[in-house]
């Protein structure tokens, strides 16, 4: 069943909302476990981060089903991003939403599960590239937002080498296809069926 309206509803946002707010527990969730290894905060976090909160984000789409949830996700993001570490970062997250749903444009996209992999890949490697960013491109507010000169030196030394850039970008993209998969999979096997998300 088609949706009637592009536009989103209070329902609508309340289910984004609700759906972002999950991903984000258990993102920060996620993060204190791994957080005591550097190494898996600069290559592999995102990795494991786009695979585990894929699903959710398919569920949340296909929920939906209209423009905009890519969108406002990675401007929650920016928003996080700010509370943390400073505005600054705020134009990397919104263009990762833009890019986002530039790729969603069209009918119904929000129900397929290609387009929505795709936005969930770019997303996932807005997040994945966003500590390479604060070194390739905001160094100095990076460093004024109170960084330790620790932290900067090892951002600096992953995330200037071609080799670590490529294996975290590289393993976000599969986990990110993969995960999307899976969730398309849960959806078929568990929701679809008994109506819960409409074709």
């Amino acid at each position: 069943m088609e949706t009637k309206s592009k536009r989103l509803t209070v329902k609508d946002f309340a289910t984004v909302g609700i759906f972002c707010a999950i991903m984000i527990v258990v993102f920060i969730a996620f993060s204190m476990v791994t957080g005591a290894s550097l190494f898996f905060n600069m290559v592999l976090n995102a990795v494991f981060t786009a695979l585990i909160l894929a699903p959710f984000f398919v569920y949340m789409s296909m929920k939906v089903g209209k423009p905009g949830i890519a969108f406002i996700y990675n401007a929650i993001q920016a928003i996080m991003a700010t509370l943390f570490m400073g505005p600054f970062m705020i134009p990397w997250f919104l263009g990762g939403g833009i890019l986002s749903e530039l790729v969603m444009l069209g009918d119904n996209s929000y129900r397929d599960i290609k387009r929505i992999a795709m936005a969930w890949t770019i997303t996932s490697l807005t997040r994945a590239m966003h500590g390479m960013s604060e070194i390739w491109f905001f160094k100095d507010a990076f460093i004024k937002s109170g960084v330790s000169p620790e932290q900067v030196a090892i951002q600096t030394q992953y995330y200037t080498s071609p080799k670590w850039v490529l294996i975290s970008c590289g393993l976000t993209i599969v986990a990110a296809i993969i995960g999307c998969r899976l969730g398309n999979k849960m959806i078929e096997k568990h929701f679809r069926k008994i109506g819960v998300i409409n074709k």
